[in-house]
């Protein structure tokens, strides 16, 4: 059997052994995408703002703009008066500039004029013929932001494997980009077993279920900047299912398959894993639960990843949440190593299990900051509904107590 194999590997190291083990990052394709289509997906180079933002120094108030030193000591039982120099319009520049004892109106979002380095509010003065009335002092760049204070010319706006979301769009389109080059990285899902069958099904048999893990899984994935075909479900037939594997690696980078119930799939994955050229098979059990029965293999010559997650739901999406993720992450070259976010919360009743093993549980936020697990086993389909991330007990673990503070991780 090619590469190292270990009947139950930790998952820390089983991700940081496999990420070294095959040189990650590799290099992806890039896919270039019009900035509406681009969100939600990984940016798959750096990008550098090339023109300072603001690109140019303007008035965060309604007021009037002035030397700051003009204003010192300035209140409203002992206003000072300034001479009024004109007015700044929306959109122009002004055709002037502040010099010592002036004051100019300026409207929000307004260039300040030249010498000028701060702003009045408008309710902090008050006009008369041709003086302004100041009745506040101010600081240099009170109420307003200079040219490149926001992003500097130069500075990268997304780094390698960044997500394009509601987060970092507004930068791009501050700085110019109406199109960014994507991760194109080609993730295909394959469902096995006989007991599958698609979601269209009619009236099922006796011991059929339809397809839930494709789809949670393309979903999971889609959520962290991952596009996946679903390729459907694959037989249990031994020749069937070895054709559907080599069809379905040959034209992807990244082979996801999510076993059924029988033994017969997980022989038929384990068998084909580790026929795979050099490593092949990596890992042949992650020690999380649920989620244990994890395959992970690959060949480093042609660049393809291939990962056999369980059967029940809930173990799948455990196990990818927590271990194909935090690996795509490593593949493409992100700089986040985990999706989703890290909490430490009190949880909200008793949770026990047996030490040895990384446990997770499904959990709900309570509106008063405590999280209560989710009553799950790992067939459960329900558990995921409601749920908001998963309770990590570490493998030395074996009781958290209600009150007690959990680590959590959040899918947001």
């Amino acid at each position: 059997m090619a590469g190292f194999v270990k009947e139950v590997t930790g998952r820390n190291d089983a991700i940081e052994s496999i990420s070294h083990r095959l040189s990650f990052p590799w290099d992806c394709r890039a896919e270039e995408r019009q900035l509406a289509d681009a969100t939600g997906r990984r940016c798959a180079e750096d990008i550098i703002n090339e023109v300072p933002y603001p690109p140019f120094s303007r008035s965060l108030r309604d007021g009037y703009a002035v030397r700051h030193a003009d204003a010192a000591g300035a209140s409203s039982s002992t206003p000072l008066f300034l001479t009024a120099k004109g007015s700044v319009a929306m959109g122009e520049v002004p055709g002037f500039r502040i010099a010592g004892g002036e004051a100019a109106s300026i409207p929000t979002g307004g260039i300040l004029p030249e010498g000028a380095d701060a702003v009045v509010m408008l309710e902090d003065t008050d006009t008369a013929g041709g003086w302004v009335e100041i009745r506040r002092a101010v600081q240099a760049g009170e109420n307003i932001i200079k040219s490149g204070e926001d992003i500097a010319a130069g500075a990268r706006l997304l780094a390698r494997g960044d997500m394009i979301d509601l987060r970092t769009v507004g930068l791009l389109a501050s700085a110019g980009f109406s199109s960014v080059p994507t991760v194109s990285l080609k993730i295909s899902l394959l469902s096995t077993g006989d007991e599958i069958v698609p979601v269209d099904a009619g009236t099922l048999r006796p011991g059929q279920i339809r397809d839930v893990n494709g789809w949670n899984l393309r979903a999971m994935l889609s959520r962290f900047g991952f596009v996946s075909d679903y390729r459907g479900i694959a037989s249990d037939c031994g020749e069937e299912f070895e054709r559907r594997f080599h069809d379905e690696l040959n034209s992807c980078d990244v082979l996801v398959l999510s076993g059924g119930s029988s033994v017969g799939v997980r022989d038929h994955a384990f068998r084909l894993l580790s026929s795979l050229s050099e490593p092949g098979l990596l890992v042949r059990g992650i020690n999380i639960v649920p989620g244990k029965p994890t395959l992970i293999a690959a060949d480093a010559g042609r660049k393809k990843l291939a990962v056999s997650l369980p059967g029940h739901p809930l173990s799948c999406m455990v196990a990818a949440f927590t271990v194909l993720l935090p690996l795509l992450l490593r593949l493409i070259g992100a700089a986040e190593k985990e999706c989703g976010t890290r909490l430490v919360l009190p949880v909200a009743c008793d949770l026990a299990a047996r030490t040895g093993a990384e446990k997770f549980f499904a959990c709900r936020l309570l509106p008063d900051g405590r999280v209560e697990p989710a009553a799950a086993k790992s067939g459960y389909i329900s558990a995921l509904s409601n749920a908001c991330g998963f309770i990590r007990m570490p493998e030395e673990r074996e009781t958290i107590r209600a009150g007690e503070e959990a680590e959590v991780w959040l899918w947001q």
